[in-house]
């Protein structure tokens, strides 16, 4: 028998995991696992690894960590990493490590973006911090719509039957994958 859905709330963990791999989005939610925290996660956490290129930034003041924001009439929450600034905002995810291939996390900070946005008001920049290094994107309408189709699609996952096809299925991202003792697709 399946367990009912984790959470009625999409989070932008949903959203990373679902640009990874559309499966895992499905298992979490409709089986009830979650994968758990390891060292690197930890590490994550904390701030002290991002202080260099966080303070390159310039970010607008106050400046607050860890803030849990939530939406109920949205459906959405999520743990911004820091929020810079008062009525016009800033965002940074600030991930430990330099890293190839961090459109996942580009559309992590993007629906952080979002979630500030429809919760607290307006986001004018979002910064993806990468251990000493940093990118910088600028939020626009289309950002904004690109986020809100990402959230309908993890929405759609999540209440299908069945769990959709991997587009990875059996590929070395599969072999990574903690969820893959669940996948069907293995």
């Amino acid at each position: 028998m399946l367990n009912p859905k984790t959470s009625e709330y999409v989070t932008s963990w949903d959203v990373k995991q679902y640009i990874y791999c559309p499966t895992i989005v499905w298992i979490k939610s409709v089986v009830g696992v979650e994968e758990p925290a390891d060292i690197n996660m930890e590490l994550g956490k904390s701030r002290e690894y991002g202080r260099t290129a966080l303070n390159s930034l310039s970010l607008p003041r106050p400046l607050r960590f860890e803030v849990w924001v939530r939406n109920p009439s949205a459906g959405l929450a999520g743990v911004v990493d820091v929020l810079a600034g008062d009525g016009r905002f800033e965002v940074a995810e600030v991930k430990a490590y330099e890293r190839r291939g961090f459109e996942h996390f580009r559309l992590q900070l993007m629906f952080y973006s979002y979630l500030v946005t429809v919760s607290l008001g307006p986001v004018t920049k979002a910064h993806l911090v990468l251990g000493r290094s940093y990118r910088t994107y600028p939020i626009t309408e289309r950002s904004l719509t690109e986020v809100s189709r990402l959230v309908r699609k993890v929405r759609q996952v999540r209440d299908l039957e069945r769990p959709p096809p991997s587009p990875y299925a059996r590929s070395s991202r599969c072999l990574r994958c903690w969820y893959r003792r669940y996948c069907p697709w293995l």
